[in-house]
């Protein structure tokens, strides 16, 4: 209770201590009070004295009788993102509502399951097979993913203590820096995604669409990601090597039973909305009509009902907190903070006899080292990618690769510690490994992830001609 009280006064405090202190030259007053009520919400985000749609219903009640024009703020739940990212939410619900996630991985289990090895790659094409319609890594690995490696795991008799590098902890750690790898490839993978294009469009003036995401992720994303398993397989071996991958997946089919009805049509859903993602600067359909189209034929078709999707927390609590940040982010820019922000930093430092290169190169490694500071990606990305962006703006580097770098690392550098997602909590949690080891093997995925992008991923999006 004590830690709560505490929390709360900083969230409040610190906002009022920066709106008494007079507006910087250069920029209104109201700009300075809607920056400090944002302070605030980003302290809520980060420190958690309440969950975060009260914390953000608190900062739109605020802001909008300060500025006394609440349409400003309301004006985050009409944005595309908000929207495409509560419809893939819910799209996610179905594929464990069905079974067709569970399905997908025995599937796999009985192709590519015959060593521990494979199943690291059965792990890895799991979560990427599920991950462009599930924007929480949370719900899709440690909802779907996990619960079946672990049942893998328990059956080849390895748990947590003793028995957990026989091969608990191998299929542990690589589905950690899978599911992070994968939530980059897809922009409708990850929500912090959706809301650092919002950055994008509002900062840097790109608009980034979900193909366009794709085509510049796809080549570093699936290197990393054809890397992983292997990489953690040399650095944290198991002890056992063999797998009867068919009596696994045969024993785990049978439990499911034949493919049903529903879970066909979630398939045939699954791979138009796929197509019209991937086809959508030909056929001009917007990304989020297609979500809102896949889940209004799933609840008509019978695949999910309105009931089950009413009681899905995690996607109305993201609808809440996701609209009001992108809100109060979108009223900073019409404000014209973020290009006070950038005169700011052009008139203090100086970018010249630099390369492109070495200051996209110098940005993406702190991008990564102060992810030591931060014990959730949503609040990262709140509080440093419109720094980033707007340091990038005034030290004129090329925008396109500036958001794919920056972006992309938002998800691999939660990999350096346990605590820089949900989805780490989870894994982390059952005590297969240990913190050290968790944080070496990390700190080596995001190193290789690093040289990827800036030694394959940038000469990659000159050759197709993102910048």
């Amino acid at each position: 209770m004590h830690s709560k009280i505490w929390k709360s006064l900083i969230c409040i405090l610190v906002p009022v201590l920066i709106i008494l202190l007079p507006a910087p030259s250069g920029l209104a007053a109201g700009a300075w009070k809607l920056f400090a009520v944002y302070v605030g919400a980003i302290l809520g985000l980060m420190l958690r004295p309440f969950p975060e749609p009260v914390v953000l219903l608190a900062a739109i009640s605020i802001s909008s009788l300060m500025l006394n024009n609440i349409s400003v703020i309301l004006g985050g739940y009409a944005n595309s993102v908000t929207w495409l990212v509560f419809a893939a939410f819910m799209v996610g619900t179905a594929f464990v509502e069905t079974g067709l996630g569970r399905r997908i991985a025995y599937l796999l289990i009985g192709k590519l399951g015959r060593s521990s090895l494979g199943l690291g790659y059965v792990a890895a094409f799991t979560d990427l097979a599920l991950s462009p319609a599930t924007p929480s890594n949370t719900a899709r690995t440690g909802g779907i993913v996990y619960p079946i490696i672990r049942s893998v795991a328990v059956t080849l008799d390895s748990e947590p203590g003793p028995s957990s590098r026989r091969i608990g902890a191998y299929l542990t750690l690589t589905l950690y820096q899978v599911c992070l790898t994968t939530g980059y490839i897809f922009m409708t993978a990850l929500s912090p995604n959706l809301l650092m294009v919002s950055f994008a469009a509002s900062i840097l003036k790109v608009q980034v669409d979900w193909m366009m995401w794709f085509k510049a992720a796809v080549v570093p994303g699936m290197t990393i990601l054809l890397l992983i398993p292997w990489v953690v397989y040399k650095l944290y071996p198991p002890e056992l090597t063999a797998i009867d991958n068919k009596a696994l997946a045969a024993k785990g089919i049978a439990e499911l039973g034949p493919m049903s009805r529903r879970e066909k049509v979630l398939a045939v859903l699954f791979v138009l909305a796929i197509l019209g993602w991937a086809t959508g600067t030909i056929t001009k359909f917007d990304a989020t009509a297609i979500a809102v189209c896949f889940l209004s034929a799933a609840l008509i078709g019978g695949v999910v009902t309105w009931k089950s999707l009413v009681g899905s927390e995690g996607a109305w609590t993201i609808l809440i907190w996701y609209g009001g940040i992108i809100g109060l982010a979108d009223g900073l820019a019409k404000a014209k903070f973020f290009d006070w922000m950038a005169k700011l930093i052009a008139n203090n430092f100086s970018f010249s006899g630099y390369s492109e290169v070495v200051i996209l190169g110098a940005l993406l490694f702190f991008s990564l080292i102060i992810r030591y500071f931060f014990a959730s990606m949503a609040a990262y990305v709140t509080t440093m990618i419109p720094v980033f962006f707007t340091i990038g703006l005034v030290a004129q580097v090329s925008p396109v690769p500036l958001i794919f770098l920056i972006c992309f690392s938002a998800a691999y550098g939660s990999l350096l510690t346990h605590y820089g997602g949900a989805a780490g909590a989870v894994l982390f949690a059952p005590g297969y490994v240990d913190q050290v080891t968790w944080w070496k093997v990390g700190a080596v995925i995001v190193a290789i992830s690093y040289v990827v992008n800036m030694g394959i991923g940038l000469p990659y999006w000159k050759l197709i001609g993102l910048w």
